[in-house]
Order: structure tokens, then sequence, then C-alpha cells
């Protein structure tokens, strides 16, 4: 064997006994153990991905509560959304063309109790919501969109029904703040395209609205 294999076989050894030293003194890797996040992101909380909700309820998805007299019922005014962040969202809601909330009806008007509105029709809206929480006790929302009213009216004189349509932007926003723990006080403002202008009185959806609750 010449001199240079000599020395190649050597340097090989030689690497090779250094690389068998460097394995052995390691140290073993612990695969259990979990990395811990940064104070800035240890604070992030996970968010509901979904929810959703009746505004015309004083609480709950309550509908019909029965007296000796009539009945108390509620024209729903529904609302559901994906929340995509803490503070982005996208929503829907309905909401029929003239809400009254949760209301009393006569047993002495069947048209009352059925829920006939003499001129029927929806408000609905897709949009983008973002939340703007201020501190623990105030909160703000504003949401932007498109709304697709439908009227749908009988008239009388020349016995046919009339349908019209509206469809426009939506606009929303509002604020909410928490009195205690069981009471809360919001506001807000809604538009539905151009159909409070359309159908006047017939619809109440578009306007500013305030509303106090109170749980037990």
């Amino acid at each position: 064997m010449t001199t240079i294999h000599l020395a190649l076989a050597a340097g090989l050894l030689a690497a090779g006994v250094a690389q068998a030293q460097l394995l052995d003194g390691a140290a073993p890797k612990d695969l259990s153990a979990t990395r811990t996040l940064s104070p800035p992101f240890a604070k992030i909380q996970p968010v509901p991905r979904t929810y959703m909700g009746n505004e015309a309820e004083t609480g709950g998805l309550r509908y019909q509560d029965k007296s000796a007299f009539g009945v108390y019922v509620s024209d729903p005014k529904l609302f559901a959304g994906v929340n995509l962040s803490p503070y982005f969202a996208i929503e829907t809601g309905y909401a029929n063309l003239y809400t009254r909330g949760f209301h009393f009806a006569d047993y002495a008007r069947p048209d009352e109790v059925n829920g006939a509105l003499g001129t029927k029709g929806s408000n609905s809206y897709l949009a983008a919501r973002l939340n703007v929480p201020v501190n623990d006790q105030l909160s703000a929302y504003g949401k932007l969109g498109v709304a697709v009213s439908d009227r749908v009216a009988h008239d009388k004189t020349y016995r046919n029904t009339v349908t019209d349509t509206d469809v426009g932007a939506y606009v929303g926003m509002g604020a909410r703040y928490k009195v205690s723990e069981k009471a809360t006080v919001s506001a807000g403002y809604e538009q539905y395209g151009n159909s409070a202008k359309k159908w006047g009185s017939e619809t109440n959806n578009s306007g500013l609205q305030a509303k106090f609750r109170m749980g037990f």
C-alpha cells in the first residue's frame, strides 16, 4: 500500500472516531418538550367560529307565550355569522318587512295570531362585520354589505297582487354598553338599501333603534 493510501485511510479512520464520539456525547432529544408561546401571542384566545340569534327577542329564542286573551308572539329578526378572527366576521340576517318584536296578539283577531301583517315582505342582507372592543364594558361594531328587500301587497280595489323588490347597500353600526353583569344598553343604526324611502311606514327596519336588556 502506498504512502498516499495509508494517509487517506488514517484520515478516514480519525474522522470516523471523532463522529462516533460526537454521537455518543450528544444529549438525547426530549420529544415530549412543548414550545411555549411568547407573551404577545399568549394573550390571544380562540373565539367561537359561528354565532346566531334573534334580535327581536327579549331573551333566548322564545316564540309563543299563551295567555287567557291572546298570545305573545315575536316577529323574527334573525342573524347568523362566521367569525374569521376576533375582530372580523361574515354575517347574514333576515327580518320581516315590518318587525314589531315581541308583542301581544289578541285571539279576537286571527290575522294577528297567525302573523298576517297585511303587506308582506322581508329584508335580508349579507355583510362583512368589524368588531371593535373598546374596553370590558363598551364595544362597537360596523357592518357593510348588500341588502335584498321584497314587498308583496294586495290591492283590494283592483283585486290583484303587487310585488316589488329593492337591492342596495346594507349599512349597520352600533355600540353596546354593559351596565352590570345582568344589564346591557345597546343602540344601532341599519339601512336596507332604499326600502325605507320606497315603502315608508311599511318597513321599520331601516333607522335608529335602542334596546335595554336585563337578565335574572
